[in-house]
Order: structure tokens, then C-alpha cells, then sequence
């Protein structure tokens, strides 16, 4: 694998079709070389929901071949044979998980839902898989403390610290216990963020307020009443309407309606989403997500988490002052 990938652009396709599941019946348009203009364009049109777990399970691969390519060289660790090969290492990877966001964003249909919730924690395992990776670590550091290092040129340097200080705050100095805690922890989270999310899209997908005559529409602009009355047609309501549960239509709502008691019906139903009693509560799963991200900062040697997320951030710490 490691040849085909030294190839050229040409060979990606090959090398991580060759990673594929035996038991994947179809081309993966996922993992072949983009083509088009701009460097190659999403095959948006090709991809079906069930080509991201064989899609993702063989980028991810690709990518281990290459991490493996670098971890077994015996040449002593410099920038060009651990940081230059490091940062193109995943292409692959990073390429199917940006078609797999928009799906996630934006066409997040049920039965991607449900591939949703098996993949994210795998995802997380595997992105922990890398940071935890001792001998890539141990070169990473290497080319850190090497006096070889006030040669190179800023922008290298810069890659240098930034690669080694996100390993380390992910955890690539603990033992081996805090590791595996560590890595415990961000696929529980992985799949309460998942579940977070689809609750909120379940709730702005089932939820509406139905408008039945056209007194309950005063104030608002034709194109809100029409949006609504399709809304209203695309549920089984004709001769309706209806203001979804979402923010692109409660905000306009709210501003247009003159009618006081639909824009409070409108905006309690969207501040409501997810904050109800039944299956969809979300409350139950902030508490969790709270505690561990605050066990998860702790094991990382910070106060809360807000002082690990702010780190690198412009505000450094939570205690900072305002511009």
C-alpha cells in the first residue's frame, strides 16, 4: 500500500479500495479520487447512506498503513520523514468524513441516524487511536526537542508545536490506565453529543404550531404564508398552516407575527426542544456530558473544562478579561 500511495493522486482510489470490506458489493464513490474542477468535487449524486461504514472502515485503513509507514523507519525522527509524512497522512479519512458531515448536518435521515449512532464512538476511538499512538508520539516528540528545530522556518515550527501540543492534550502523556480512560470517555461523549443532536432534530421535525385560518397569519409577509402553507402540505395538512420547530421558521415568525400569543406558542415550543419530559429529554444527558467532560479535563491535568477548551483559544483562560 505504502507504493500505491507514493504513486500519485492517481493510486488513493486503489490503495483504499484495496482496505475495503470483502463483503462490500459496490465501487465506494466515497474513497475514489474526486474528479472536476477546484482539485475534484464531492460525488454527491453517487453516494448512498450505506457506503459510509465500509467507506469509513477502509479510509481509516489507508490511514494506518500510513501512520505504520512512519512508526517503522529506524532513520532518527526529523521534520521531513515524521512531520511532512504525518501531515498527509488521512487524506483519504478526512475526505469521506467531510461528505459524511454534510450528510449529518443536513441530510440526516433517519436511517443515517441509525449509522450515525453506531459510527461516531468509533469515530472517536479512532482519533484517540492516533493520539495515543506511542512510537508516532515518540517521534513527534523527538523532532519537539530537537535543537534541529530552531532551523527550520516558522511555518515549520508552528506545525511542529502545534502537532505535539494536540497530541499532548489529547493525552498522549498519560499512562497506560489514563489512556484508556481518556479514550473510555470521548466515545460515551461521542454518542451523547449524537444522541443530543438527534433529539433536537427530532423535535424540530415532529413539533409545529398549526395555524388553522388566516386570522392566526396577520403580519406576516406572503413568502413566510406560503413556506408555511408547504410546510403545512409536506406534513398531510392541507389548506394549513404550519411554523416548523426550527429557527428559520420560528425567527421570522416572531418577527412578522402581530399575534402575541402564537409568537410566545412559537418561540416556547423552539426553546422547549429537547427540555420536555419522555424520550427525546436531553437534560439527562447534559448532566452526564458535564461530568465527564469535567473527569476528562481532570485526568488531563486541567481545573475544568473550560480551562482545557480554552487553551489554545484567544481567551487562553476562563478567568481572562473582556477586549
Amino acid at each position: 500500500m505504502t507504493q500505491l500511495l507514493a504513486a500519485g493522486t492517481g493510486a488513493w482510489s486503489l490503495a483504499v479500495a484495496a482496505e475495503a470490506p470483502a463483503s462490500t458489493s459496490r465501487s465506494l464513490p466515497l474513497v475514489e479520487t474526486w474528479a472536476g474542477p477546484h482539485g475534484g468535487v464531492p460525488p454527491f449524486d453517487r453516494v448512498e447512506v450505506a457506503d459510509f461504514p465500509p467507506a469509513i472502515a477502509a479510509a481509516m485503513a489507508a490511514y494506518r498503513a500510513e501512520l505504520d509507514a512512519i512508526t517503522r523507519q529506524t532513520d532518527a525522527p526529523t521534520f521531513a520523514n515524521t512531520l511532512v509524512p504525518l501531515e498527509q497522512a488521512g487524506r483519504v479519512y478526512r475526505q469521506v468524513l467531510a461528505v459524511y458531515r454534510v450528510w449529518s448536518a443536513n441530510r440526516s435521515t433517519p436511517e443515517f441516524q441509525a449509522i450515525e449512532r453506531e459510527l461516531e464512538p468509533r469515530l472517536a476511538a479512532f482519533e484517540d487511536e492516533i493520539t495515543q499512538n506511542e512510537p508516532l508520539f515518540r517521534r513527534l516528540e523527538a523532532v519537539y526537542h530537537s535543537p534541529d528545530k530552531a532551523a527550520l522556518t516558522p511555518e515549520q515550527q508552528r506545525l511542529v508545536w502545534l502537532q505535539y501540543t494536540e497530541f499532548v492534550r489529547a493525552g498522549a502523556k498519560l499512562d497506560a490506565a489514563g489512556k484508556a480512560r481518556v479514550a473510555e470517555i470521548n466515545q460515551r461523549l461521542a454518542g451523547l453529543f449524537t444522541r443530543f443532536s438527534q433529539n433536537l432534530l427530532a423535535d424540530e421535525e415532529a413539533l409545529g404550531v398549526v395555524l388553522t385560518n388566516e386570522v392566526e397569519l396577520a403580519g406576516l409577509p406572503e413568502s413566510l404564508r406560503a413556506a408555511a402553507a408547504a410546510e403545512a402540505e409536506r406534513r398531510g395538512l392541507p389548506g394549513q398552516w404550519v411554523i416548523a420547530n426550527t429557527r428559520s421558521s420560528a425567527e421570522p415568525f416572531l418577527t412578522y407575527s402581530s399575534r402575541r400569543d402564537l409568537r410566545e406558542q412559537v418561540w416556547r415550543r423552539f426553546v422547549s426542544r429537547g427540555d420536555h419530559p419522555g424520550e427525546r429529554d436531553n437534560k439527562p444527558l447534559i448532566t452526564e456530558i458535564l461530568a465527564l467532560r469535567a473527569e476528562r479535563a481532570k485526568r488531563l491535568g486541567y481545573p475544568t473544562h473550560a480551562h482545557w477548551r480554552l487553551e489554545n483559544a484567544m481567551a487562553q483562560t476562563p478567568s481572562a478579561p473582556w477586549p
